[in-house]
């Protein structure tokens, strides 16, 4: 004969028998959640290795945005993700290449550059130092964009040093002409031998950028080789616009280096949504 079963029996089985039919959602939950997440962050993945490339930086033309404790040209401590497809706009750091010319053997080299972008087609720009009433009496870049009414001197933060710029030469680096004191290189090799692409407004000669073209400079003015003497870049010779600067990553181990990869790259994300929100 069987025993009958006791209260505290059954209801052990029946919470079994909830736990059997309840545990398994959850474990289904638990599963999607992670195949959704999973999936998300290998579309991230493959999304960002398509899109950005990394490079290291050579030298100190970029200071003190980059580099900032490099001495000489051969110096390298930061590293830039790259975005390859971006349309450059006005101030973007951006990687072009560019072409050497070897002193001792005359052959021609293609080399790559980073640095600012500072006008692009149809701009106006100018550099002469800001000697009116209150100004620094420093070398300033003056530009009117186009589309613009009247030209405006550019309040560059991110260059290294105004007055590096414009005492690290001597006199000479100043030509005077009708009262205005450019900078003797742009003034030379844009105004003096374009005079083309040169517009004089008030008693200041700007030059013009061309079509397709790029005026771009070092934020290390002093000890920059840039557009003032290589001219300007086509559009086409534009690699990418760095948008992720990984600091002092050369010099660091490897975990050190996933660290900063991934520290920078969840800032870059987060400032994005920030500035998309605050629209």
């Amino acid at each position: 004969m069987l025993a009958k079963k006791t209260r505290k029996t059954q209801r052990g089985e029946e919470f079994i028998e909830r736990s059997v039919r309840k545990y398994p959602k959850i474990i289904f939950w638990l599963f999607l959640i992670y195949f959704v997440l999973f999936a998300s962050y290998m579309m991230w993945y493959f999304y960002f290795i398509s899109t950005y490339t990394l490079s290291t930086v050579d030298g100190i033309s970029m200071q003190n945005t980059l580099n900032v404790q490099a001495i000489d040209g051969d110096d390298c401590y930061d590293w830039v993700y790259i975005h390859k497809n971006k349309q450059p706009e006005h101030f973007d750091i951006i990687t072009l290449t560019s072409k050497e010319i070897n002193v001792e053997d005359g052959s021609i080299t293609d080399i790559s550059l980073i640095k600012r972008a500072i006008a692009f087609e149809g701009d106006l720009i100018t550099i002469k130092r800001a000697t009116e009433k209150g100004e620094d009496g420093f070398f300033h870049v003056y530009i009117q964009q186009e589309g613009e009414l009247t030209p405006k001197m550019l309040q560059e933060d991110y260059i290294k040093s105004y007055y590096e710029w414009t005492y690290s030469g001597s006199f000479s680096s100043v030509v005077y002409v009708d009262g205005v004191e450019y900078e003797r290189e742009f003034y030379t090799n844009f105004i003096l031998q374009n005079s083309d692409n040169t517009v004089k407004i008030g008693d200041t000669w700007y030059y013009q950028v061309p079509e397709d073209s790029v005026f771009y400079m070092g934020d290390n003015r002093a000890k920059s080789s840039d557009s003032r003497v290589r001219g300007v870049a086509n559009i086409e010779n534009i690699q990418g616009v760095v948008e992720i600067i990984l600091k002092d990553a050369q010099n660091a181990s490897d975990a050190q280096r996933l660290w900063i990869k991934t520290v920078s790259i969840f800032e870059f994300y987060w400032n994005e949504l920030e500035n998309y929100f605050s629209r």
